[in-house]
């Protein structure tokens, strides 16, 4: 069947490093699916997903008897959803996020009332010869973990959490923001997490340009890839940012460091060695303790806690006193505190950019 033969049909953001003319037919579904296949499916009943995040970033209502191109991927979301590509040949799965990525939901967050989003797979989708498409064939090239090294003076920071929606990504972005507009050139990317486009969108609008995630590297979701996969996406990612030779890179772990792919991350010495500083994002005092105590047995130069606990003036000073380094909220990172956390690297520089590191009122 040719995929032009479904009228209208709505492509998910996380194939957006295919691209469309390879997709021409839809064929049968004859073995348990892999991380990365494409699917077309249909939708037949509307739950926590109404809408869904398009390649341009759009996000599109969804109707039941619509047509998608999604990906099957895993999902790690301790406040939404645990999901995982089918082991078995299914005629249905469900939409496990809002960009596209499909599977069976395994578990899901009390909050999460309503059911996911149901889909009835039609088939996979197909290059003109029939074969299968796998997005993981798309995307970035590898990168060896010491190109651009020579080259590039950038230095990285990597900014890891406690858990989901600790802050990571408001974090990432003010300090974009921050650096941005002390005329320094700043890139970002997000290594882990599930596909969708809104957190990288934040980082443009904080200044911050390249930005690439994981599925610029042409992975769904991180999920239970394996170390090597995820090294090659870091380094591709990480490469590619240092070929725009910027003055600093940041880059944001998702969720919490207990999580899988996060540990094995941090585990890595490879890993390890790229990180010039390192931001916690914490919910609260003790995460930020019994966080940046982990971080600091790693060995790697942890800088000071962000995130949700620095919306407390109490919880800060708590934080602070028990770890001795600062505790940065949104005001501190703008206002010129930055300097004093990341200007032993680049101090002349800081220097030089003082008359342009003015405090804002704005708000990330």
């Amino acid at each position: 069947m040719q995929l032009i033969d479904y009228p209208n049909i709505k492509y998910g953001f996380t194939t957006r490093a295919v691209p469309l003319e390879e997709m021409a037919k839809v064929v049968p579904m004859y073995a348990p699916p892999r991380i990365g296949d494409l699917l077309l499916a249909e939708v037949v009943d509307l739950g926590r997903h109404t809408r869904m995040e398009i390649r341009s970033g759009h996000t599109m209502a969804l109707f039941p008897g619509d047509h998608i191109v999604g990906a099957f991927g895993n999902r790690y979301a301790t406040d939404q959803y645990e999901g995982y590509v089918p082991t078995r040949l299914v005629e249905g799965c469900d939409l496990l996020s809002v960009g596209g990525v499909c599977g069976e939901v395994a578990s899901q967050h009390a909050s999460m009332v309503v059911d996911p989003t149901r889909l009835r797979i039609v088939g996979l989708v197909s290059n003109k010869d029939d074969r299968p498409i796998n997005q993981c064939a798309f995307g970035l090239p590898p990168y060896a973990v010491d190109d651009h090294l020579e080259s590039s003076t950038a230095e990285v920071i990597l900014v890891v959490g406690s858990a989901m929606n600790s802050g990571k990504t408001t974090a990432a972005g003010t300090l974009a923001r921050a650096l941005s507009r002390a005329n320094f050139s700043v890139a970002a990317g997000k290594i882990t997490g599930t596909a969708a486009g809104k957190d990288c969108r934040f980082y443009e609008a904080c200044g911050a340009q390249p930005v690439l995630d994981f599925t610029s590297a042409g992975y769904p979701s991180t999920y239970m890839l394996a170390l090597e996969e995820l090294l090659g996406i870091y380094n591709s990612i990480l490469g590619k940012l240092r070929a725009s030779n910027p003055d600093y890179i940041i880059l944001e772990i998702a969720d919490g460091i207990f999580q899988r792919e996060t540990r094995m991350l941090l585990e890595s010495a490879e890993f390890r060695r790229s990180a010039d500083h390192v931001f916690f994002a914490a919910s609260d005092s003790l995460s930020a303790e019994s966080g940046v105590r982990s971080i600091r047995e790693y060995g790697l130069p942890v800088r000071a806690i962000a995130g949700a606990v620095t919306q407390s003036p109490l919880a800060s000073r708590e934080a602070e006193e028990t770890l001795g380094m600062p505790s940065m909220s949104i005001e501190r990172i703008m206002d010129g505190t930055l300097k004093e956390v990341l200007g032993t690297g680049r101090a002349l520089e800081w220097s030089a950019r003082d008359d342009v590191f003015a405090p804002t009122e704005e708000v990330a």
